[in-house]
């Protein structure tokens, strides 16, 4: 059966930006009434938002900047005060599909280019979603000790398993939202595996995945990727997107599952004055 896919048009690509402010802005909130992050913070600036969360955090970002119309000058000044302030460096995830004014002002304040992710996305339901792998078992995490699980296994595949406790402090705030399904998968009954899904807005977003590396080109990401689709087709979501370091194996994984490129945000960053 032929999967008509929608167009990867700016109209696409402001509902997914909209829908990931939404979904990390959540996230600090959680993250901070739960005192995991207790100083993490949300600056709304330029019809997105910037993330602090802690020194150093991997999360500490902005989105979603310039999709709806020009960016002043004075938002993006903001911007870089409210990281100076928290003596961070800022950084910017931009889509293509930004106001090309947020790209202008960036270059002004000494934005330099440092990474790309890939934006996949699938219509749902999906037409075809396949079986676990032979020997590969997925449920969703239930009560705290699994959501322990869920982090541990997040953390260490994450790492390939050099884990500090920065990158566990991180992994369990993401595994007590409780707006978001953890979800684990087991290798041959032994933990192997995780997966996390958000449902909001009619879009599905998928993230956390991460596989111990004793475990890896077994099926198991493929299988965690396939059980999400489920659970989110039958959800009544009409949207799946998640995200990818260009050209690895988690992309190849996706592409497999029927993610298309939707487009590629750049990460631009200025570095802290010192």
């Amino acid at each position: 059966m032929t999967v008509s896919y929608p167009l990867a048009d700016t109209g696409l690509a402001r509902r997914i930006e909209a829908g990931t402010v939404v979904d990390l802005v959540t996230y600090a909130e959680s993250a901070r009434a739960g005192g995991i992050y207790p100083d993490a913070a949300v600056l709304r600036v330029g019809g997105g938002a910037a993330l602090w969360f802690s020194e150093s955090n991997v999360v500490n970002g902005s989105f979603g900047l310039g999709m709806n119309g020009p960016v002043e000058e004075e938002e993006v000044a903001a911007l870089v005060a409210f990281f100076e302030e928290r003596d961070a460096s800022a950084r910017v995830d931009v889509c293509p599909h930004a106001d090309v004014s947020l790209r202008r002002w960036l270059a002004g304040y000494g934005f330099l280019a440092t990474d790309f992710e890939m934006v996949l996305y699938q219509p749902l339901p999906a037409v075809s979603v396949a079986d676990p792998a032979p020997g590969v078992e997925v449920r969703i995490a239930r009560g705290a000790e699994e959501r322990e699980l869920w982090a541990q296994l997040e953390a260490r595949g994450f790492r390939d398993e050099s884990v500090s406790e920065a990158d566990m402090t991180l992994a369990r705030a993401i595994s007590l939202r409780a707006d978001a399904l953890p979800f684990l998968g087991y290798l041959d009954g032994e933990p192997a595996g995780t997966g996390m899904l958000v449902l909001a807005d009619g879009l599905a977003l998928f993230n956390g995945d991460s596989t111990l590396p004793a475990h890896r080109g077994r099926g198991v990401q493929g299988s965690l990727l396939a059980e999400r689709l489920r659970h989110a087709s039958a959800s009544g979501a009409d949207l799946a997107v998640i995200e990818a370091t260009p050209g690895g194996v988690s992309m190849r994984n996706q592409e497999r599952a029927g993610f298309r490129v939707a487009y590629t945000r750049v990460t631009l960053e200025r570095p802290l004055a010192r």
